[in-house]
């Protein structure tokens, strides 16, 4: 049997930065999805949203948001978070 002193659920970036955090002080072990590349970390693609051409704009983001929360939100929140 294998012996581990830290246990990680989750190969995004918190669990894996949680990792590298305790490695030093023993041995990690990461529990994963099917593939280490599996997880929400990855699928968001870094999460940043910005204007970075002409032919963009905040008021583009905000409908974008808007059209992909579904009516979760309103209008004013997610321009709040861009």
């Amino acid at each position: 049997m294998k012996r581990f002193d830290f246990l990680v659920l989750g190969s995004g970036v918190a669990g894996l930065s949680y990792a590298l955090k305790v490695a030093p002080h023993g041995r990690v072990a990461i529990i994963t999805k099917k593939n280490r590349a599996e997880s929400n970390t990855n699928y968001a693609q870094g999460g940043i949203a910005a204007v970075t051409s002409k032919e963009d704009s905040i008021e583009l983001h905000v409908r974008d948001t808007w059209k992909q929360a579904r009516a979760c939100a309103t209008k004013a929140r997610a321009h709040d978070h861009l």
